[in-house]
């Protein structure tokens, strides 16, 4: 009884993977009306996001339109994040051992463990990160980059090594 009950909770997790899903969606949708705006800016050269009085002197046009389609493609890392995480946690929890063998998900999506999910996950972060720095770089100027700028670079760098062992232990532990 106790684990009928429990089995059952497991459904619970359906509001994960539809708000990971939905919240993919409007990523994607908030992604796509940056790529417009970065267009608009660089052809008009008036943008919302960027009044004139708020762009760095050391900024062109097409600066500004590069720093809002980094902005999209942030936009859109986030939206694939949530993509994964919902495929992943509807693979884990959810798909029964048929649907699982009968997938056409990628192998890349086909998450045996939740060890698997936060790999996949960490190695998005790790590139979302880069993508944040890339956009602040650009914003500063990379002649006015001082130390503490290096920071997220650094993170960067000891989160990668960190999944890394993390793949290599997990990888030693299968064998």
């Amino acid at each position: 009884m106790f684990l009928k009950n429990v089995t059952l909770l497991t459904y619970i997790v359906v509001i994960a993977a539809v708000s990971s899903f939905a919240g993919s969606v409007l990523m994607f949708i908030i992604g796509f009306e940056k790529t417009i705006s970065a267009w608009y800016y660089f052809i008009g050269g008036v943008e919302p996001l960027f009044p004139p009085e708020a762009v760095p002197v050391h900024l062109t046009s097409s600066n500004v339109a590069t720093v809002i389609v980094i902005q999209a493609t942030d936009a859109f890392l986030l939206a694939l994040v949530l993509m994964i995480f919902g495929f992943g946690v509807y693979y884990l929890f959810l798909a029964n051992d048929e649907e699982k063998q009968q997938s056409y998900l990628p192998n890349w999506l086909k998450m045996k463990n939740i060890i698997d999910l936060k790999m996949i996950l960490g190695q998005v972060i790790v590139f979302i990160l880069f993508v944040h720095y890339l956009e602040m770089a650009v914003l500063v100027g990379f002649e006015h980059l001082t130390y503490e700028n290096l920071v997220i670079p650094i993170a960067i760098v000891l989160l990668s090594v960190s999944l890394m062992v993390v793949k290599r232990g997990t990888e030693d532990a299968g064998e």
